[in-house]
């Protein structure tokens, strides 16, 4: 058992040392720095994303970024019974964790203003669902994210139309 916890120890070390060497050379592309201006997101979650989207310019839409993520939704119907939406999960699940925790960490009041916050704030009373709601904050990120490398411009709160 000893050895099983070192050796997930090691694999834990290694891959933390493949970050570093990944944000090395992610510095060089304007994504990476791009990604850093949106609150919650630093280097390393940024050249995560990077990792596990490719060129987020071949997105044409945020609803194809959805696709390949997993966020897109979907619904059951069978006669007279239909089942409330939820996500297909059939896209990158890696990215999909990455986008959840982002979305968790924008919302502590810590990260300073941004308009995932401000937007989850606006509906958490009228959700029934936490769940449902951050995903709904997940696309919204997916948005921001795919505006601002298409756009090439860094994020800015004052901009958002929550902020107003």
């Amino acid at each position: 058992m000893k050895a099983l916890a070192e050796q997930v120890l090691a694999l834990e070390a290694a891959q933390d040392q493949q970050v570093v060497r990944m944000m090395t050379l992610g510095k060089s592309l304007s994504e990476f720095t791009l990604l850093q201006t949106i609150p919650g997101i630093g280097g390393s979650t940024a050249i995560r994303l990077i990792s596990e989207l490719g060129d987020i310019r071949r997105f044409n839409t945020r609803q194809q970024l959805n696709s390949y993520v997993g966020l897109d939704t979907t619904e059951v119907d069978s006669g007279d019974h239909q089942s409330a939406r939820h996500i297909t999960k059939h896209g990158n699940p890696h990215a999909r964790r990455i986008l959840y925790w982002t979305v968790v960490l924008m919302l502590n009041p810590k990260m300073g203003n941004n308009h995932i916050r401000d937007a989850y704030e606006k509906r958490r009373e009228a959700s029934s669902s936490k769940k449902k709601l951050i995903v709904r904050q997940m696309d919204r990120l997916i948005k921001t994210i795919l505006y601002l490398i298409k756009t090439n411009q860094p994020y800015s709160y004052e901009l958002s139309p929550q902020s107003k």
